[in-house]
């Protein structure tokens, strides 16, 4: 299978402030302008909570797009139990903006597999769309199916004196446009990231068991 284009080794997607959607963008209209003055009577306080894409991992928000994801994963690993229990750790162990920042000797070691199984598993990923290798030792899940949301600190030039660490929010849309723009994300990842794009459907083979019935003793 020929190598998967690794794209700029320094960058990992959604460790920069997000872009505006460009007119071609397929997000344009949900990223359009955004109102952040709000308006309220005279005597009216409002409270602002982050939204659930903001929240920590383990014990608080997870930002689970589909939950049909997961069946869709069932059914479709089914007879492939390494492939499945791969991307179940992976998205188990994903960083703000759904990078994997596991070798595959790690993730091998901890679900005490093959390294070569765990790279067959993550090419057939890769695949189906559904990850890519922006830099080595890093997998990016993709965010249209997966995606942990959240603050991310990033270091931010400022003009005259050191850089500044500076919380960026990583939100499921903006990733989405950050990536389909990216002329260095693999066609198939970018295809699935689409608008209306869709999951392949498990095969329809079945397995056939033989079963061996007892004939009732005479």
């Amino acid at each position: 299978m020929p190598a998967q284009p690794q794209g700029n080794p320094r960058r990992v997607p959604g460790s920069s402030p997000p872009r505006a959607p460009s007119p071609s963008s397929p997000y344009a209209d949900a990223l359009g302008p955004r109102k952040n003055l709000v308006e309220l009577p005279v005597g009216h306080t409002a409270e602002v909570k982050p939204s659930v894409t903001a929240g920590d991992f383990i014990g608080k928000y997870f930002a689970q797009d589909s939950l049909e994801f997961l069946r869709w994963a069932a059914r479709y690993f089914r007879d492939d139990n390494v492939t499945l229990c791969v991307l179940l750790y992976m998205m188990g162990s994903q960083e703000v903006g759904g990078a994997v920042e596991l070798r595959q000797a790690e993730i091998a070691a901890e679900l005490d597999m093959n390294p070569a199984q765990v790279s067959r598993a993550q090419s057939k990923l890769k695949r189906l769309g559904l990850a890519y290798s922006p830099k080595k030792g890093t997998i990016q899940l993709q965010p249209a199916v997966t995606l942990r949301g959240g603050y991310r600190l990033i270091e931010k030039p400022v003009r005259g004196s050191a850089a500044k660490s500076v919380k960026v929010q990583v939100e499921q849309l903006s990733l989405l446009n950050e990536l389909v723009l990216d002329p260095h994300v693999p066609e198939e990842f970018r295809g699935m990231a689409l608008p209306g794009a869709k999951l392949p459907e498990p095969s329809s083979r079945t397995r056939k068991r033989k079963r061996t019935e007892k004939k009732p003793e005479a």
